[in-house]
């Protein structure tokens, strides 16, 4: 799987923002109502940064021990354990959530530009619980971007090839 392509996570988060913005502007220049981010949109978004922290967390553990394990081997007993499926799972949720908050972060970050650069938005009821979402979308975006390179596997763990060896051929 390759990893994720960061000049397109941050094209996705611009273009995020511009839809936020032009979305209230919008809803605005037509007199409608603008809709506002809660507080509960934050928290829902920072619950999820925890949950792949807490899943990515251990894939990192498991991995450094392996590392450590390749450089120095061992018979004692590994002191972390993750199993295939926990770890592809966790690489998936971690690439979604990298998305996740490039979209969400963006579109809440237009909002909240847009609410400071027309003066329509109240501060302690529209721009900062709108700011807050905006951050936490960023924080995901990072994190799912960081948890994503932990589930990396060291380039000669692919295919089983040896090196020097042609494609399509496992050994001499």
């Amino acid at each position: 799987m390759k990893p994720l392509n960061l000049p397109v996570l941050l094209l996705i988060l611009v273009v995020g923002a511009g839809f936020g913005a032009q979305m209230l502007e919008t809803l605005a220049a037509r007199g409608h109502s603008l809709p506002i981010a809660g507080w509960l949109t934050t928290v829902v978004l920072l619950v999820l940064a925890a949950v792949l922290l807490t899943y990515g967390l251990s894939l990192r553990r498991y991995m450094n021990e392996s590392e450590e394990r390749r450089v120095h081997p061992s018979l004692a007993p590994r002191r972390h354990q993750i199993d295939l499926p926990t770890a592809f799972r966790t690489v998936l949720l971690a690439r979604a959530c990298a998305y996740t908050g490039a979209v969400v972060g963006g579109i809440f970050l237009g909002q909240t530009l847009f609410l400071i650069l027309s003066g329509t938005g109240d501060p302690l009821r529209g721009i900062l619980p709108t700011g807050a979402a905006a951050l936490a979308g960023i924080v995901l975006g990072v994190l799912g971007v960081l948890v994503e390179r932990w589930g990396q596997l060291p380039p000669d763990d692919g295919d089983g090839a040896t090196e020097g060896a042609e494609p399509g051929h496992s050994g001499p």
